[in-house]
């Protein structure tokens, strides 16, 4: 199904789809996304991504969730809690340690190689952040693109790309800004931030001399 994001019943009809485990494109901040909901039940599907994707299964996958799931699905300190809300929503995926209890809901094919420490992002796309918040569950946020390709700004370079039939559901938002990728920085050790993915937002000012 392809549906516009100018459809009122746009956001409705991604709820429904997302909650029953669908795999999804849709725009975000940055390029064109993939996803679908990133928990144990939906592992089926989420191995499905990897394999449209044609992507390793020990390469981490990325959460997308709103401000108000943070404190429900992460583990961090005040300090890096106000960080976060500095750029929040915006191109900052940083990696940080799993909340105890999210990790028992949370699917594991998210980090295969280490399913505490998990690689989050507020995107700043008002409609994406409407639909998750009405999803209530975090949502992979995977660029729509074959793994190790460039990002992808409108549904017919996906089209080319990927195999249309895996796909669930389609948001069309035509030809998008041409934005790169997220900045990427591991937070799990506040002491010794990581920058793994050069971005937008300058991490390196924000954290100040620390990295």
């Amino acid at each position: 199904m392809r549906i516009s994001i100018t459809n009122p019943n746009v956001i409705s009809i991604a709820k429904r789809e997302f909650q029953k485990g669908s795999i999804i494109v849709f725009p975000t901040d940055t390029s064109y996304g993939l996803g679908t909901v990133g928990l144990k039940w939906n592992d089926r599907n989420i191995k499905r991504i990897y394999e449209i994707k044609s992507r390793e299964l020990d390469n981490p996958l990325s959460l997308l969730i709103t401000k108000t799931m943070i404190s429900k699905y992460i583990k961090i300190s005040s300090g890096i809690q106000k960080l976060l809300m500095k750029v929040w929503p915006g191109e900052l995926t940083a990696v940080l340690n799993c909340d105890s209890r999210a990790s028992q809901t949370l699917s594991s094919f998210l980090n295969k190689n280490n399913p505490q420490k998990i690689a989050f992002r507020v995107p700043n796309h008002n409609l994406l952040l409407k639909i998750i918040k009405k999803v209530n569950s975090p949502i992979i946020g995977t660029s729509a693109n074959r793994s190790g390709s460039k990002p992808k700004y409108d549904l017919l370079s996906i089209f080319q790309e990927l195999p249309q039939e895996e796909i669930n559901l389609w948001i069309d938002s035509g030809r998008l800004p041409q934005n790169p990728p997220s900045t990427v920085v591991d937070l799990t050790d506040p002491l010794n931030p990581i920058l793994l993915r050069r971005g937008r937002v300058d991490i390196e000012k924000i954290l100040g001399s620390s990295m």
